[in-house]
């Protein structure tokens, strides 16, 4: 039987409930604001979230470098490689690349390659991408990674054997032997020696770097010093920061995501226009909730059922007859990821059942089926159980794919499995990612020992007592709170999000009035009275 959920009341900084309060918050904000952070330093900037608070590029290591060397390769006449992963950070990594390279610095669209990773073989530059790397028939200049690369030496090492150069620009977490010896440059807020803000997105990251290489270009006399700024690809960098749950506590993601809304809601690009049509979130502004929920799950399921190049083209259609096609294509995509992930859903709630105790610390799962939807099994059943969970899919070919995902705040996933790899050398055919969600590849005849491994990783971090499913609340309301005043006092605070989480409440009410209602009579219409009461029409979905 699973443990029943744990309400706590988030913990309150007087600190941080005096600056709010100086900074114009009502009571109700600043008592917010204390529930999610314990710093006072930069407590405006997080607070009212603005381009101009983003932290300089130049803190971010080898940017400078990194530019040149993309200046020179624009200047040359080979073709330049974008490397990037599958998901919607890669995607959106891929747009920004190449409308910062084509749209802005004038590069044809003819000397772009784009190498979208394949879910089906893993993440990173793997020995398939380098397979199409090296199947390229113009010259290559240059092979940009983004939202990859720094775990991949190997193959990295390969391309360089074959004279090709690769920038990495990632920031993922670096392996314990460093940065890609075998890369030109490298630019990664998580390596040595670097002080830029460690929680930025992988789009971020080649955000930075393309606005250096403009900076360049414009010293080199090859472009125009009134020539556009980058701020308008905010856009989709906002779209890559939410969809990949980094930290919205940052004051560098909360401005891009802040802006790139701002601009979202201008509706100026065809495929967010074509978005409004589709779903006009019930008239209401596009916020990071709808970015994630509704965008990124269609942008994901292009990588998990179909082609990914389809999510692509579709963020890139430069009108929005071209911008529907794209976006049925993902819609569809997204109606088959549904079904296939029940189907997989019941399998792992079986599975997690019979494995589930109250001494238990982790859940690892051997599935089949699509490997593209694992990460959203592991997400369901983690959170269902409060446990970190790792669900794994059979290749087919002798090896399993594996999604992990932490759900406790305090587990560290990439120091687990770094962990793991020291008990069994061999255990690992790749495995990446950061703290809050990792992936891997092992021999499925591993499955076993990997499971035991898993288990006590989780053990050594948590410590004596298994994990329970957590609720963390902002308290309870008074009855006069409860108005629609309390949605605008809430909604300045966005945008919500990873370690800035959008408020919820806890409170006791009686039930005096219930009935079903909906299509398939799964949602409830209530009459709730209070302690002191007052009554509230309420929906249970």
């Amino acid at each position: 039987m699973i443990k029943s959920p744990k309400i706590v009341h988030r913990t309150s900084s007087q600190a941080v409930f005096d600056c709010a309060k100086e900074l114009g918050l009502t009571d109700f904000q600043a008592r917010l604001v204390s529930h999610r952070t314990d710093q006072t330093e930069q407590l405006d900037e997080i607070v009212f979230p603005k381009l101009k608070h983003i932290q300089h590029p130049s803190a971010l290591k080898n940017i400078g470098q990194a530019a040149e060397i993309i200046v020179n390769a624009i200047k040359a006449d080979g073709v330049i490689v974008l490397a990037t992963d599958y998901d919607t950070d890669g995607v959106t990594s891929a747009w920004v690349a190449t409308t910062a390279l084509c749209d802005y610095f004038g590069v044809p669209k003819s000397r772009i390659v784009h190498i979208i990773g394949d879910r089906k073989t893993g993440y990173g530059i793997t020995d398939d991408v380098v397979k199409r790397i090296l199947a390229i028939e113009q010259p290559i200049e240059l092979v940009i990674s983004a939202d990859q690369g720094s775990s991949d030496e190997e193959r990295i090492a390969v391309l360089k054997s074959h004279n090709i150069p690769v920038c990495v620009t990632d920031h993922h977490q670096i392996p314990l032997n460093g940065v890609p010896k075998s890369a030109i440059c490298t630019v990664n807020p998580q390596q040595e020696g670097c002080e830029y803000d460690k929680t930025v997105a992988g789009c971020f990251v080649i955000f930075l770097v393309m606005t250096q290489v403009r900076q360049v270009l414009i010293q080199n006399g090859l472009l125009d010093a009134n020539s556009p700024s980058l701020k308008y690809l905010a856009l989709n960098v906002a779209l890559g920061t939410v969809a990949d749950s980094v930290s919205l506590k940052s004051p560098n993601n909360r401005a891009i995501v802040h802006a790139g809304l701002q601009l979202v809601n201008m509706f100026q690009s065809p495929a967010w226009q074509a978005l409004r049509e589709l779903n006009d979130n019930q008239g209401l502004p596009f916020d990071a909730e709808f970015l994630g929920f509704q965008v990124a799950t269609r942008i994901n399921a292009a990588s998990r059922v179909s082609e990914v190049a389809t999510a692509f083209k579709f963020l890139s259609a430069g009108n929005i007859n071209e911008a529907r096609i794209y976006l049925e294509q993902l819609d569809t995509d997204n109606q088959n990821r549904r079904a296939q992930q029940e189907v997989m859903l019941k399998q792992a709630y079986q599975q997690a059942l019979e494995k589930y105790s109250d001494d238990t610390y982790s859940m690892t799962l051997k599935l089949s089926g699509n490997a593209g939807i694992q990460g959203i099994i592991a997400s369901r059943v983690g959170e269902l159980y409060g446990l970190p969970t790792v669900a794994m899919t059979d290749l087919k070919d002798g090896t399993l794919a594996g999604s992990a995902r932490g759900i406790v705040p305090e587990i560290d996933l990439r120091q687990a499995f770094q962990w793991m790899s020291e008990q069994k050398e061999d255990l690992f055919l790749s495995m990446g990612g950061h703290k809050g969600a990792a992936g891997c590849m092992i021999p499925i005849n591993f499955y076993d020992e990997f499971s035991q491994l898993f288990e006590k990783a989780i053990k050594q971090q948590v410590g004596d007592s298994a994990p329970v499913p957590i609720i963390e609340t902002d308290g309870e309301l008074n009855d006069w709170q409860l108005t629609p005043n309390l949605i605008e006092e809430i909604s300045a605070l966005e945008p919500f999000g990873r370690e800035w989480p959008k408020p919820l409440f806890s409170g006791d009410f009686s039930i005096t009035q219930i009935r079903e209602v909906g299509q398939s009579k799964t949602h409830l219409s209530c009459k709730l009275k209070t302690a002191g009461g007052s009554i509230f029409q309420a929906i249970y979905f």
